[in-house]
């Protein structure tokens, strides 16, 4: 076998090696963006499945907590009102309210609520940005009772 002949069979064994490269690259391109998506988690939050789903669960055969948007100075009314299984209206002794935004956990916030007629609660919203919110509600009877509600607020 001649140098010439080594040298032509030597220089060929590259060929096979630029086809893999790009499929090489590919792959660890791949990786790092696997690696990335597990470490950050930009889309839903942790407690945002949870809260979805307590939105969809059936009213409590106890009570219910009635959620009224209405006009107001400054943004809008959110009357809460807690009932009975009849539809009785209930006092509530407490109440709490919270501003949330499923894709965006840091910007949720609380809603001060404050005691209304008849055992009723009031907070008012302004929001403070365009998008989908959402409102959750709660509130508590004398006997410890409690009744959950979410209102979706669309733009």
């Amino acid at each position: 076998m001649s140098a010439a002949s080594r040298r032509s069979s030597g220089g060929r064994r590259w060929i096979p090696l630029l086809a893999l490269a790009p499929l090489l690259v590919l792959l660890a391109a791949d990786a790092v963006m696997l690696m990335l998506a597990a470490r950050s988690d930009p889309g839903l939050v942790a407690d945002a499945p949870r809260r979805l789903g307590m939105a969809r669960l059936a009213p409590t055969a106890e009570l219910r907590l009635d959620l009224v948007l209405a006009p107001a100075p400054g943004g809008q009314a959110l009357h809460l009102r807690l009932r009975d299984a009849a539809g009785a209206p209930v006092a509530a002794v407490a109440a709490e309210a919270r501003l949330e935004r499923a894709t965006h956990a840091g910007a949720d916030r609380p809603l001060p609520v404050r005691p209304g007629e008849d055992g009723g609660w009031t907070a008012t919203i302004a929001l403070p940005d365009a998008g989908a919110w959402q409102v959750t509600a709660r509130a508590r009877d004398a006997e410890g009772r409690s009744a959950l509600a979410v209102m979706r607020l669309a733009p």
